[in-house]
């Protein structure tokens, strides 16, 4: 992929305005936010090993299916309870709160799979 730097000031740009939006204190409306949101994947490099990238991934496609439903009432906060949901169906979250539970540092058993966190 020829990625350029503008691509990622782009990104980082959206990323700021989602998260001011999500904090009340943005601009964007129910249908801005979830377009935005639906190309927050657009620079995932890898999805398998990474929780970050996995999360990513999660964020975009709830925003993709709740435009493609047409929901878009209150799609803020249905793109946030459905993306929690699915986030905590993800190994990633599995694994961090079994080794959390179990009192081991989460981190050492997504090293020794060959995650990222």
């Amino acid at each position: 992929m020829n990625r350029k730097p503008e691509d990622y000031r782009e990104a980082a740009e959206e990323a700021m305005e989602q998260a001011k939006t999500l904090a009340g204190m943005g601009t964007m409306s129910d249908r801005e936010f979830l377009e935005s949101m639906a190309r927050c994947d657009r620079l995932v490099d890898h999805e398998d090993n990474c929780g970050h990238c996995g999360m990513q991934i999660i964020n975009a496609q709830t925003a993709r299916d709740l435009l493609a439903e047409g929901d878009i009432l209150d799609g803020i906060a249905k793109w946030s309870a459905e993306s929690r949901r699915r986030w905590e169906e993800t190994k990633y979250f599995k694994l961090y709160q079994a080794e959390k539970a179990a009192g081991r540092d989460p981190h050492k058993a997504f090293e020794e799979r060959g995650w990222e966190m």
